[in-house]
């Protein structure tokens, strides 16, 4: 920003500040939040299982540290995008019922996701984390 002080007419002593709104408007546009430190990093997943036979939802509290605003989970292969963070250390998720967020899974349609362990981990501007464990319960699941 420039800036120039030019005495007011009338007025000595009192200087007036003009700015070139043109700078101004490309310092701010060109304004992006920061990107650096450390990708995320997961340290506990509440409930660690969870059992959808009957289409039960299951909501997942991960703590851990480096989340955003809006992070991306995977759950196995599943995507799932705009996860909100509850505070610094936390957010919540949903855990998928069938395929819908499966990148490039087509127009069939969806399949239950089977039983059995998958892969959690949380995605930032700043990279990927580690890996928890969550075990999906679902006896009428197959692929």
């Amino acid at each position: 920003m420039t800036a120039t002080h030019m005495p007011e007419r009338g007025h000595p002593g009192i200087r007036a500040v003009i700015c070139s709104l043109s700078t101004m408007a490309v310092v701010a546009g060109c304004h992006r939040p920061p990107t650096s430190g450390q990708a995320p990093s997961l340290q506990t997943l509440s409930p660690s299982r969870g059992d959808v036979t009957q289409g039960q939802v299951v909501n997942v509290i991960v703590t851990g540290v480096g989340f955003d605003s809006l992070n991306t989970v995977n759950f196995g292969d599943l995507v799932l995008r705009q996860v909100p963070r509850r505070s610094a250390t936390t957010l919540r998720f949903t855990v998928p019922l069938d395929d819908v967020q499966r990148p490039g899974r087509g127009e069939s349609p969806p399949l239950r996701l089977p039983s059995g362990p998958y892969a959690v981990r949380v995605t930032t501007v700043r990279g990927s984390s580690n890996a928890l464990a969550f075990t999906l319960l679902n006896e009428r699941g197959t692929r």
